[in-house]
C-alpha cells in the first residue's frame, strides 16, 4: 500500500493534480515481432520491385523474344512475392492492434490498482492485511496513525506484538475462528498498545481472502474507539454523580432533623443533670452527633456538584491556608517542603472548594507518611496550572489506584473516613475545567497532581 503523497514526496497542488489528470499523448511502441515483420516486408518489396523493373527492362529492350510464356513465368515469379508482401502487411496490422490492445489493458490494470491503493491509503480507519501467521503484510496510513509507528516499524512484524499480554489469547482465538470461517459478522473489540504504551481501544472487522493460487491472508479494518469509550465513560460518570447528589441531598435533609432534635435535647439534659456518668454519656451522644452531621455535610456537597463561585485570587495564598489548616495532621518526624515559590499566581477559581481540595489531599499525604517528606509543588504552565501533592510514604497499590475516585470507597478503617474526599475533590476540580491525576508505587509513595485551568469555565458558575 502507499502512503500518503506528503511522505512520498509527491506535489499534490492543484496545478500538479491537473497535469496527473490530463491524457497523456500515446507514444507509439514497436515490439521485436513487429520490427521483423517490417524488415522483412521491406526486403520482400525491394526483391519485388528489382524483379518488376527487370522484367520491364526486358520488355522495352527486347520486345520480340518477350513472349507470352515470359509473361506468365514473370507473373508466375513475382505473384508469391506480392502474396507475401500483402500478408505481412495484414498480419503487421493484426499484431499492432493487439498490441494495443494489451497495452490499453494493461494501462487500465495499472490505474485500477493505483485508484484501489489510494482508496485503501486514504481509508479514514487503520487497514492491516495478515497471512496466516498473524505477520503484517500491509498498513494503511490510518493504520500507522492508530499504531503512533512509520509503516517500516510494522510491516514484517507479528500483529500480536502490539496486543497486550492479557488479551494475547482472546486476540489469538479470534485469528484462528476467522481462518476457520467462523465470526465472520461479528464486531470485534480489542485493545493495543501505541508506541507512546497508551492502550488503544478499537473495533474490528475482519475479511479472509483466497486469491487463486496463492495462500490466504486475513485483511483487518480497525476503527479507534479511544475517545468515544471516553465520552460515554465521563456520560455514566456525569449522570451518576446525578443521581448520587439528589440521593444525598434527600438522605442529609432527613437525617438533619432528627439529629437537631438529639443535639438539642442532649444539650438541654446536660444542664439539668449533674451526674459525672450521665454528663459522660451525654458528650459521647454528642460527639456521635457531631461525626453524623459531618457525614451529612459531606452529603449535602453531592446536592450542586457542579455549581461554583469563582473569582479572581492568588492560587499560592490558598495553597498556603490549605497547608496552616492541615498542619495540626502532620506527624512530628514529617518534612513538609513548600515549593510554591513567592510570586503571586492568578487564577478565577472558587477558593472555598479549592481549599478543601488541597486540605483534602494534604491530610491523605500526611495519613500515609509516618516519617519522610510530604512536598507541594506548583507550576504556571501558561493557561493552565498545576499543583502536585506529594508524599514518601507507603504508596498505592495499582487495584486501589483504579477505584480512589469512587464515592464512599475507603481503605480507611470504620470510622476513620467517609469515603467521600477524593470524589468531591474530583468533582469540585472538574467543575473548574481541570482534573486530578495520581502516580504511585507501593513502597516508594503518592503523587496527586490537579490540573487547573486560571480561567473557569463559565458554564459551571453558580447565580
Amino acid at each position: 500500500m502507499t502512503t500518503t503523497s506528503a511522505k512520498n514526496g509527491k506535489d499534490d497542488s492543484p496545478t500538479a493534480q491537473a497535469d496527473v489528470n490530463r491524457p497523456q499523448e500515446r507514444r507509439p511502441k514497436f515490439s521485436g515481432a513487429a520490427i521483423v515483420i517490417w524488415v522483412v516486408i521491406a526486403g520482400l518489396a525491394i526483391l519485388f520491385s528489382v524483379f518488376a523493373v527487370a522484367i520491364g527492362f526486358s520488355a522495352i529492350t527486347q520486345p520480340r523474344t518477350f513472349s507470352l510464356m515470359s509473361i506468365l513465368l514473370s507473373i508466375a515469379f513475382e505473384a508469391p512475392l506480392a502474396a507475401g508482401v500483402v500478408a505481412l502487411i495484414w498480419y503487421s496490422r493484426i499484431l499492432g492492434r493487439a498490441t494495443v490492445a494489451r497495452e490499453v489493458a494493461t494501462e487500465a490494470l495499472v490505474q485500477s490498482e493505483a485508484k484501489y491503493r489510494e482508496l485503501i491509503a486514504s481509508a479514514p480507519d487503520g487497514i492491516f492485511v495478515l497471512d496466516e501467521q498473524a505477520k503484517v503484510l500491509d498498513v494503511n496510513g490510518a493504520g500507522e496513525k492508530l499504531f503512533g509507528r512509520s509503516r517500516g516499524d510494522i510491516v514484517g512484524r507479528s500483529f500480536m506484538e502490539f496486543v497486550p499480554e492479557e488479551r494475547l489469547s482472546s486476540a489469538r482465538a479470534y485469528l484462528a475462528d476467522r481462518l476457520e470461517g467462523l465470526r465472520a459478522m461479528e464486531l470485534y473489540e480489542a485493545t493495543f498498545t501505541a508506541a507512546d504504551g497508551k492502550p488503544v481501544h478499537v473495533q474490528l472487522r475482519s475479511q479472509v481472502v483466497r486469491p487463486a493460487g496463492e495462500g490466504l491472508y486475513v485483511v483487518y479494518i480497525v476503527r479507534d474507539v479511544t475517545a468515544q469509550r471516553e465520552a460515554l465513560r465521563n456520560l455514566v460518570e456525569t449522570e451518576r454523580w446525578a443521581s448520587m447528589g439528589r440521593l444525598a441531598s434527600f438522605v442529609a435533609h432527613e437525617i438533619n432533623t432528627p439529629l437537631t432534635n438529639i443535639s438539642l435535647l442532649t444539650a438541654s439534659i446536660s444542664r439539668r443533670v449533674t451526674d459525672p456518668e450521665v454528663q459522660e454519656r451525654l458528650k459521647k451522644i454528642t460527639a456521635q452527633g457531631r461525626i453524623a452531621a459531618s457525614i451529612t455535610g459531606e452529603l449535602l456537597k453531592f446536592s450542586r456538584p457542579g455549581a461554583i463561585n469563582p473569582v479572581d485570587t492568588n492560587l499560592v495564598e490558598v495553597i498556603h491556608a490549605a497547608m496552616e489548616q492541615t498542619d495540626g495532621f502532620r506527624k512530628p518526624g514529617v518534612e513538609l517542603r513548600d515549593e510554591t515559590g513567592g510570586r503571586p499566581v492568578l487564577c478565577t477559581i472558587d477558593p472555598m472548594r479549592i481549599q478543601e481540595v488541597f486540605v483534602n489531599l494534604l491530610k491523605n499525604a500526611y495519613e500515609a507518611t509516618p516519617t519522610g517528606r510530604v512536598k507541594v509543588r506548583l507550576e504556571d504552565l501558561g493557561s493552565l496550572v498545576a499543583v502536585s501533592i506529594s508524599d514518601t510514604g507507603s504508596g498505592i497499590p495499582p487495584e486501589v489506584q483504579a477505584r480512589l475516585f469512587e464515592a464512599f470507597f475507603t481503605t480507611k478503617k470504620k470510622g476513620e473516613g467517609t469515603g467521600l474526599g477524593l470524589a468531591i475533590s474530583r468533582n469540585f476540580v472538574a467543575s473548574h475545567g481541570g482534573d486530578i491525576t495520581v502516580t504511585s508505587e507501593p513502597g516508594r509513595g503518592s503523587t496527586f497532581t490537579v490540573v487547573l485551568p486560571k480561567q473557569a469555565p463559565e458554564s459551571n458558575s453558580s447565580a
